[in-house]
């Protein structure tokens, strides 16, 4: 497991972040909307957290939650995918592979006490080996580990 995630902050220059994506295969930038974009969404899924069962197998965790959808369950989404910081940086990653960017999932994952975490991990099966590794983003919400999903 990746116990080393260096975070970067939003308002650093996007070399920085980009230089994290390509050493590390992931970046994790801060600050990248404000806490109340944020907030708000948390408010617009918590129905849809409460509505949701728990996940069946190891790869998703027993203790964990997740649902997709998330641009039509809250007006809020998106302001956080079309975030430009992000944008860029799928630009810069995946520019010299396809003409434009088309958004696959934007999916929420809620872990709860006792849930294992899942360490940041390319999905192979997505894409050939050819082609660049997927970019995605996820939203925490609630019992989020010290270090990730921010």
């Amino acid at each position: 497991m990746i116990t080393n995630i260096a975070p970067v902050d939003s308002h650093q220059p996007p070399s920085a972040s980009m230089r994290a994506l390509k050493e590390d295969g992931y970046a994790i930038v801060r600050a990248a909307v404000p806490a109340e974009l944020i907030a708000a969404i948390d408010r617009d899924l918590d129905p849809r957290y409460a509505a949701t069962p728990f996940c069946e197998g190891g790869f998703y965790g027993e203790r964990t939650k997740r649902f997709g959808r998330l641009l039509i369950r809250s007006p809020h989404v998106g302001a956080l995918v079309m975030n430009p910081a992000i944008l860029a940086l799928a630009e810069a990653a995946l520019g010299d592979w396809c003409e434009r960017i088309q958004l696959n999932l934007a999916q929420a994952i809620e872990l709860h006490p006792g849930a294992l975490p899942q360490f940041p991990h390319r999905d192979q099966n997505l894409l050939s080996e050819q082609a660049p590794p997927p970019l995605a983003r996820g939203l925490g919400h609630a019992q989020r580990p010290p270090g990730r999903m921010e």
